[in-house]
């Protein structure tokens, strides 16, 4: 009777310790689900918003009404490329609407774009609701928002306009080794054009990279700053930057409320290898044109660390 006794205490001291693991277990699975929220801090003096997922950190300054930092959490080192505010850019991540011909300048881009607090933050669950300044009324309104979801960064951009489409940039440092393919059509002989720059008035898909910027392996373009300013252009894809210890990709999400017609003859990927004066390289993506409706425009960016030539994802 004793025995019996004590076997029963023994059951119910198991059954204590399996529920707590059990609870330990549901608590753990729903923190690893619940979505990443973001929350007020100061970075590099400004105001800003930041949120934590799957061990990477991503800033959004409120200042510059926009990312500013991708950073493996705890290690703070910033993968991302940044200006000061007296800069003609302000790095980070940019967004305009294009094309640059109807800008009043040409350059730089217009103030409410690239040189403007805010006017609105919004946090509401795992999205972040950044809406720019609109002082200039012959441009429509941009609004932007960013959102962690199972370690990608959405960052999406708003407008209505017929007359125009998405730009989204990231600016990375020079020291970046950007991987991309070119693909070879009777159209695009080379698999990549040049876009204009500066002085350079259209679209060229005849006329190579400069080679001291640029390796071609197969179908493979490497490239890196080489303090040569250049643009290059390829076939909608996913771009892969390797900076130091770390891969970033950037790759066109959904897109909705645009046509189809798309400019710079499709040609929707493009890179800006900057020079003496522009100490960085840009990662961009275009949208096709907008509609007479609200269009929204995507970019996924994710992050992984390289351990040896190993890539990992955390």
């Amino acid at each position: 009777m004793i025995e019996k006794a004590n076997t029963s205490s023994k059951g119910r001291h198991f059954s204590v310790r399996g529920l707590a693991c059990l609870v330990w277990m549901i608590c753990a699975l729903h923190l690893q689900a619940s979505p990443a929220s973001w929350r007020q801090t100061i970075w590099n003096g400004e105001k800003a918003w930041e949120s934590t997922s799957a061990g990477w950190t991503a800033i959004v300054s409120e200042e510059r009404a926009r990312l500013v930092s991708l950073a493996e959490s705890g290690n703070g080192g910033n993968i991302l490329f940044v200006s000061t505010k007296n800069a003609i850019s302000w790095g980070g991540h940019r967004c305009w609407l294009g094309p640059q011909a109807s800008w009043k300048t040409g350059w730089p881009p217009p103030s409410d774009w690239e040189a403007s607090p805010a006017s609105q933050v919004r946090s509401r669950g795992a999205v972040l609701t950044v809406t720019y300044q609109h002082a200039d009324p012959k441009y429509p309104q941009i609004t932007r928002s960013y959102e962690w979801r199972d370690g990608v960064l959405h960052c999406s951009m708003n407008w209505q306009g017929e007359s125009y489409y998405a730009i989204q940039i990231l600016q990375v440092p020079r020291w970046s080794l950007i991987h991309l393919y070119r693909v070879v059509t009777r159209d695009c002989p080379l698999g990549y054009a040049l876009p204009p720059l500066y002085q350079r008035p259209s679209l060229l898909n005849d006329r190579p990279i400069a080679q001291g910027a640029s390796r071609l392996d197969g179908n493979e373009l490497t490239l890196w700053y080489a303090y040569i300013s250049e643009k290059i252009a390829v076939a909608p894809q996913e771009v892969i930057a390797d900076i130091g210890n770390y891969r970033l990709t950037v790759r066109r999400g959904t897109t909705s409320g645009t046509t189809t017609i798309v400019p710079d003859a499709g040609l929707l990927t493009q890179l800006y290898l900057g020079d003496w004066q522009n100490p960085f390289i840009e990662l961009e993506q275009l949208s096709p044109f907008g509609s007479e409706h609200a269009a929204k425009s995507e970019i996924l960016v994710t992050l992984s660390r390289k351990v040896g030539s190993m890539i990992t994802s955390k």
